[in-house]
């Protein structure tokens, strides 16, 4: 063990000096630079370094992304002859007894490598390896990244990291046994049996050991190709599957695939003959890292996004119910039910839902303001893979850019199991008068003239976000005149949660008009 700390520290002193390059460097080519040098030694380390990167390649910023995308496909390799030795010692014999080609071209995986090969059957496979020494490397890595147990900044009083460090080293335990993501692969293929369109590769359990898993050979396109050259009505039916696959295997079957990164999810198009806009599928690999979701948990999920959405229920008892802290939750907890109102607004119409236009990390800061630690910090560690799945979920569909109806996908996922979740109980959280009912249900905006009302408007109360839109060229040109900040008046209702309030009012005396504009 200890030799491997030594023999992986360096590299680790490395990866700390690129990173402090990308951070410190106001220079866009020298961070570009630093951030290529940084995803090529995260490529060589293998392991936890890899999985990071690769995680890192799924940021908004597409030039914060670029540099680590090669790591879901074009990461450090292990020669072939390293490869096929594993495959010797777990087969027992010449592996050219069991396959009659292997493609040299290797696809890398953070803690394996995966080749693709013809069996003496003539079947295709893909054959993953765990690297030689993988195993030390990552408990080397556990113990270089001091991170995962130290206290970090001002986090000191009242969090503990432990939890975390136990579920990260959990997690990695799991992935690094190919005998439990074969069971793994095997229960989420049969789960999913259901969506004719998700292509989950059959076992070989025949030739899968601990260190190496043979399933068959599924092909894909990568999301970048997608986007760049599939019909948008097929971009569009694919942004429903992704989403659907996710609420489906969650509430349905309690398991979640942890590890979306481009590497794990490809994409084709089938029956194209039939079709011009084809069939499209979801190819997924890599079931290393799967969560199993209690019913409970699950039941409380739909019960946060139902009360959230409604706007008549204070949501604090679900986030208690899921293992969110309840010291760290209470002294925000007026904050909370307009927390909940923006993480779950895409639920909240049967519309298409514009992920472009959510700008959820802006309103969340905004509302949480100082806070945000609190909330942060509440989250059990058992949602990490739950989360990763979710915003796995964010980046498919913030790339292919279609708004799809989130409300119309959940609804009938949600409706067999609405008998349950309202039989479900809610913890005691002690009453609040800053509940969910504070919140505003609607934006109004009335136009008088001569004391009569002309023009009365009702929209939803997140409508507050798009004010200038909403309010009509005439209105803002009023309020231009008048220097009033329409940003500031956004910020301060999400500082206020959302609560019922006048946002602005204008006086004409020469035109005998006014405008008001509020929350209610």
């Amino acid at each position: 063990m200890k030799s491997n700390v030594l023999t992986r520290a360096p590299g680790y002193i490395g990866l700390a000096k690129d990173m402090r390059n990308v951070a410190r460097s106001s220079d866009e080519v020298i961070k570009t630079n630093a951030r290529k040098h940084l995803a090529q030694r995260m490529g060589k380390l293998h392991g936890l370094p890899q999985k990071i990167g690769q995680i890192m390649s799924m940021s908004k910023d597409s030039a914060a992304a670029d540099p680590f995308a090669g790591l879901s496909d074009n990461a450090q390799a292990i020669p072939l002859e390293e490869f096929r030795a594993v495959l010797e010692q777990s087969w027992k014999t010449d592996p050219d007894v069991v396959v009659s080609e292997i493609d040299p071209q290797p696809h890398p995986a953070s803690l394996g490598q995966v080749h693709r090969a013809i069996l003496q059957s003539g079947e295709s496979v893909a054959v993953k390896v765990a690297y030689p020494g993988i195993r030390e490397a990552v408990t080397a890595d556990l113990t270089v990244l001091g991170w995962l147990s130290a206290p970090v900044g001002d986090l000191r009083r009242g969090f503990d990291l432990n939890d975390y460090r136990e579920e990260i080293i959990r997690d990695l335990q799991e992935e690094l046994d190919y005998n439990n993501e074969l069971n793994n692969q095997t229960e989420y293929r049969e789960a999913a049996a259901s969506l004719d369109w998700l292509v989950v590769p059959r076992t070989h359990p025949n030739l899968s050991t601990d260190k190496v898993l043979v399933t068959d050979w599924q092909p894909g396109d990568t999301i970048d190709k997608v986007v760049a050259q599939w019909p948008t009505k097929a971009k569009e039916e694919l942004a429903r599957r992704i989403l659907r696959h996710f609420l489906t295997m969650l509430f349905d079957h309690g398991l979640v695939h942890g590890d979306p990164h481009p590497g794990n999810y490809r994409f084709r198009l089938d029956d194209q003959d039939a079709s011009p806009n084809g069939d499209p599928k979801i190819v997924l690999y890599d079931f290393g890292s799967l969560r199993r979701v209690p019913l409970e948990d699950r039941l409380a999920i739909l019960r946060l996004i139902s009360d959230s959405v409604a706007r008549e229920f204070d949501p604090t008892g679900w986030l208690i119910a899921l293992g969110f802290k309840q010291s760290l939750i209470d002294p925000i907890r007026a904050k909370i039910p307009a927390v909940c109102s923006v993480l779950f607004q895409p639920f909240a119409s049967p519309a298409k839902f514009d992920l472009a236009s959510w700008n959820r990390s802006t309103r969340m800061d905004d509302i949480l303001c100082d806070d945000r630690w609190n909330f942060r910090m509440a989250g059990p560690a058992n949602l990490i893979l739950l989360m990763r799945a979710f915003r796995g979920v964010l980046f498919y569909l913030e790339k292919l850019g279609t708004p799809i109806s989130w409300e119309r996908i959940l609804a009938p996922i949600k409706a067999k199991h609405d008998k349950q979740a309202a039989a479900l109980s809610l913890p005691e959280v002690g009453s609040s008068s800053n509940d969910v009912a504070t919140i505003a249900r609607h934006l109004r905006i009335e136009v008088y003239r001569d004391g009569s009302r002309k023009v009365s408007l009702t929209l939803p109360a997140a409508s507050v976000e798009d004010l200038p839109e909403v309010m009509g060229e005439e209105i803002v040109e009023k309020v231009k005149e008048r220097n009033i900040d329409l940003d500031k008046i956004v910020r301060s209702a999400r500082k206020n949660g959302y609560a019922p309030m006048d946002l602005f009012r204008i006086d004409d005396p020469k035109e005998h008009k006014s405008v008001r504009v509020w929350m209610v």
